[in-house]
């Protein structure tokens, strides 16, 4: 009866993790990174890194939004060097994750990029292990992640003197 309680109060809780995937309507693996997304990432034209504000969605008073969220900055990623690092590490906490999601969605990271004429949108959440993208802002099968790529982010983000949102708790 107590580990059903506690359960419970996770579950209210917000970010409870779990092995289940949270939608699992196709058949590919949800850690893996798709093979379009994972070029426009590479190849893309330009690379924006974007912190946003998990607490609450955007609204018109707010200034710039991402996808719904209100967004804190943006950096540019110009350097070639900083890119490859930055999608080593994401595509490294894709690879990494064993099918570990959690119940909430507070994204504190975005990234941007044009590529071939199209634009392709990520809304990241390391606090619950998952992230969601967009091509033309049509929204496609999400994918998993673990948390080891926001220390690259947010120290990329900071190095850009851009505001970063409070951590997770």
């Amino acid at each position: 009866m107590r580990i059903h309680l506690i359960a419970l109060a996770a579950l209210i809780l917000g970010c409870n993790p779990t092995s289940e995937s949270i939608d699992q309507s196709d058949s590919s693996p949800r850690n893996a990174l798709p093979v379009e997304a994972s070029t426009a990432l590479r190849d893309g034209d330009s690379f924006e890194l974007l912190s946003l504000d998990p607490t609450h969605g955007a609204d018109e008073s707010d200034g710039e939004e991402f996808h719904h969220w209100r967004v804190l900055g943006v950096a540019r990623i110009e350097k070639a060097a900083v890119r490859t690092d930055l999608l080593n590490a994401f595509g490294a906490g894709v690879a990494a994750n064993d099918g570990t999601v959690a119940a909430c969605f507070n994204p504190r990271h975005g990234i941007r990029v044009i590529h071939e004429g199209n634009l392709y949108e990520f809304v990241i959440c390391f606090e619950c292990y998952s992230a969601k993208w967009f091509k033309n802002g049509v929204r496609n099968h999400g994918f998993l992640t673990t948390g080891l790529p926001q220390p690259k982010f947010d120290r990329a983000l900071r190095g850009a003197g851009i505001k970063l949102p409070e951590p997770a708790r």
